[in-house]
């Protein structure tokens, strides 16, 4: 038999460049002629969860085909569970009001997953296993749930079971198209208009174009090629980039003296290549200051926008904060720095205790409460700032009066620039609360920089001495 053009279509990259290497689109004219035969799919190995062994591997938990050299993950994009604990929401809200008290309304962009918006392309087998209906109504109260905490969240649930021409994910990777990131946008910029604050943001017009082809070779094409060899073609769609119109003209990039009154923080599904800030400044016409981080998970943006002089000497008045459903919002480490960063730490109060010491390898005492004064952990907090920015890891102890201690490591995306700077609040669950601070510790990093010095703080967490001084008028 000839093989025709169209019949490329379902074969992978590996398949079809051997049909046109061997002149598989030859005329009937006595020519070899080729049967293709579709690709052998993933390997029995692919659906053993122990054989993802990796930290890399463990993020494709696991892998099932869908048509059309789709791929799914069952623990991500099949899940029917969303949202946090209990205590993940009090934490949520929480965040939101310190923001909401300096002046910044909260708003999350809580992607939904592949199951919700393309289980069209699994197949029927995974698809009859997959409780759409029961994902869908989780999702639905966790976007209730958001709300309940005062902050504003887009309901993406009309892009569901979508049809769409062009799609909203690629075919194996976790992150959204240029064209999902469009419908995302649109919706967003809904929710963006009705927050408070929003009529007073000087508005500009903003127009996308289409700048040429994105190619993905997908992250769980990759996956499946480390652990079956399969062989997947990139895939190749629209490339788009936001300009405010007539920019060429003016040269104004930022009409109102270039400080955004909007600020985006998230992923890498906010970076340039998939253009969704552009889309959301076209769409809700603002100048956006797009803070997001590649690599850096639901987190590592957000906490280096909040350690970064632009946040604190120009808040914005809305901030967007993009992740996917995967992310644990309920993670304690998370909210002890992202609270007292809200109010900037040490760096705006008088520190109680205060010293700067030069490194040597192995534990250095930092902090010594030596006039024993009333440090109670569950109202202090510590900032401490590394000489050299290229630091990323604080591992540090505390101890307590009664000899009682806290290890914490801290872990900073090598992705963003924090000036070296870690803040913390003491421990301040139940049974912690009360205990009295008498040192801290802080461990040499493996490599460390040559010279290196730390400056160590500790005062009162802002938000606790705010509580205090209203609750002694």
């Amino acid at each position: 038999m000839t093989i025709r053009p169209h019949c490329l279509s379902g074969l992978t990259g590996l398949a079809a460049g051997l049909l046109l290497a061997h002149g598989a689109f030859a005329a009937d004219t006595g020519a070899p002629t080729y049967r293709a035969l579709p690709a052998a799919g993933l390997c029995p190995k692919a659906a053993d969860d122990k054989a993802y062994d990796t930290k890399y591997l463990g993020f494709f938990t696991h892998l099932v085909p869908a048509q059309e050299d789709w791929l799914f993950r069952t623990t991500y994009d099949l899940r029917t569970d969303f949202g946090t604990s209990p205590e993940g929401w009090r934490e949520l809200k929480a965040l939101r009001d310190e923001l909401k008290r300096k002046g910044v309304e909260l708003m999350v962009v809580y992607q939904p997953t592949r199951g919700l918006i393309d289980r069209e392309k699994l197949n029927p087998e995974e698809k009859a296993s997959f409780n759409f209906e029961l994902a869908k109504k989780n999702y639905l109260a966790s976007i209730a749930k958001f709300r309940e905490a005062g902050i504003y969240t887009p309901d993406f649930s009309p892009l569901f079971d979508e049809k769409e021409a062009h799609p909203y994910y690629f075919k194996g990777d976790h992150h959204w198209t240029p064209y999902g990131a469009m419908r995302s946008a649109k919706i967003a910029a809904q929710t963006l208009k009705e927050i408070p604050g929003y009529d007073a943001i000087p508005k500009k017009e903003f127009e996308s174009k289409r700048t040429g082809l994105l190619s993905k070779l997908g992250t769980f094409h990759k996956a499946a090629a480390q652990l079956c060899g399969s062989s997947y073609a990139p895939q190749y769609v629209d490339r788009f980039e936001t300009e405010p119109v007539g920019a060429s003209d003016s040269g104004d990039l930022f009409g109102d003296g270039g400080n955004p009154q909007v600020a985006v923080v998230g992923t890498s599904n906010s970076g340039p290549a998939y253009n969704f800030v552009g889309f959301l400044e076209e769409y809700g016409k603002v100048d956006i200051l797009n803070n997001a981080v590649s690599g850096g998970g639901f987190d590592s943006s957000l906490l280096a926008y909040l350690t970064s002089e632009s946040f604190h000497k120009n808040p914005p008045k809305i901030l967007v904060w993009e992740f996917a459903t995967h992310y644990d919002m309920a993670q304690k480490s998370f909210y002890r720095q992202a609270m007292p960063l809200v109010a900037n730490g040490c760096a705006t109060q008088k520190a109680v205790l205060s010293r700067k010491v030069k490194l040597h390898a192995g534990r250095n005492e930092v902090l010594l409460n030596s006039a024993t004064l009333p440090i109670r952990s569950g109202s202090y907090t510590a900032d401490i700032t590394y000489s050299d920015p290229s630091v990323h890891q604080l591992k540090n102890t505390v101890w307590y009066m009664n000899g009682r201690r806290e290890q914490l490591k801290i872990e900073q995306s090598k992705a963003v620039d924090t000036g070296g700077r870690y803040v913390f609040e003491l421990r301040n669950d139940e049974d912690w609360a009360d205990q009295q601070f008498l040192s801290l510790e802080i461990e040499a990093p493996d490599e460390m920089p040559a010279g290196l010095e730390v400056e160590a703080k500790l005062c009162q967490t802002p938000q606790t001495k705010a509580t205090a001084e209203v609750a002694g008028r």
